[in-house]
């Protein structure tokens, strides 16, 4: 058990500093450090590092209150600290080669090798940056020249390792033909609109009239990277959908997953008339105007919405088609 939330260590000749013992938020192998296309919004670990979402514009209230509890969750406190429930890359490294080694799916252990490289070198960044910010606060508002070329030194060592993160972690990209990669990012936007939908519901079949709010966003798995992010689909239970080119992660957590072939997936979208039989359904849900069903996963989900829908599965059965 851990008990000293700081330490000192030394950072040059001459130089200690207090660091921070505490997991180091930030997006480095997520997205460029020079990218501007998503600049302003947040990037969301959501419980082990490589793996989150980033925060959409919306005007959904129910929207805000989840993505405020997701963060609240993550918050660093001494609790969490000691207790070891704070994200932590020895920890993450741990399961990750632990998942690796029992794994037969080749699919499966391409995508947990290139995990495991990536927390490699992030976790080295990761220190890096609680050594920026040691200095920082040891310098205060005052100039050091020294503790100045200090912090420039440790600066460039994260530029150095921003190359070699970029060639560990899984590009899309580099994993299907350029014909699939087109339609893939065509599908990916056509989910953004269905994620921008005011309001999405799960229904369960097996348990009647359980109808439950959830939300869709654009994400990373295990720092798989793609310049749009990863559409992203949740159910209530906790298990995340992403989806690639050529498959869909089902994703219980950073290492409990399956890699199902999107081929053999059937997902197709249905508008609701008002004077279909389930009426009942549609007063609870207020105004659900269509559907997708993904059957193999018994998934149901409702949408206030009809052609951002139908546009987005459309996408999809063009993207199949190239496989």
């Amino acid at each position: 058990m851990r008990i000293f939330s700081k330490k000192w260590v030394k950072v040059a000749d001459g130089l200690h500093v207090m660091i921070s013992n505490h997991f180091y938020y930030n997006d480095f192998g997520i997205r460029d450090s020079r990218e501007t296309r998503y600049s302003g919004r947040r990037y969301i670990v959501t419980g082990t590092p490589g793996t989150g979402f980033i925060e959409r514009e919306s005007e959904s209230h129910s929207y805000h209150t989840f993505v405020r509890k997701s963060v609240a969750a993550m918050k660093p406190t001494y609790l969490r600290f000691v207790l070891g429930k704070e994200p932590s890359f020895s920890k993450a490294l741990g399961e990750a080669n632990k998942a690796l080694a029992s794994t037969s799916d080749p699919y499966r252990r391409g995508l947990l090798e290139s995990y495991v490289n990536a927390l490699t070198v992030a976790s080295k960044e990761e220190r890096m940056q609680c050594v920026i910010r040691g200095i920082k606060d040891k310098m205060g508002h005052h100039s050091n020249k020294f503790m100045v070329s200090v912090m420039s030194h440790y600066k460039n060592k994260i530029r150095q390792l921003e190359h070699d993160m970029d060639s560990v972690i899984w590009h899309v990209k580099d994993h299907c033909s350029p014909q699939t990669f087109e339609a893939y990012c065509d599908a990916v936007q056509a989910f953004t609109r269905v994620a921008s939908c005011r309001r999405i519901w799960f229904y369960d079949p097996m348990r009647r009239k359980s109808y439950s709010q959830v939300f869709f966003d654009m994400g990373v798995f295990d720092y798989i990277h793609h310049e749009a992010f990863l559409p992203v689909m949740r159910d209530p239970s906790g298990v995340h959908y992403y989806l690639l080119p050529d498959a869909m992660v089902v994703a219980r957590s950073h290492v409990d997953f399956d890699v199902v072939p999107l081929k053999t997936l059937t997902i197709v979208s249905q508008e609701l008339a008002i004077e279909e039989p389930n009426e009942a359904l549609l007063g609870q849900m207020g105004d659900a105007a269509s559907m997708i069903k993904i059957p193999e996963f018994n998934l149901n989900f409702y949408f206030n919405h009809v052609h951002a829908v139908v546009d987005f599965v459309n996408a999809v059965d063009r993207l199949k088609a190239t496989l």
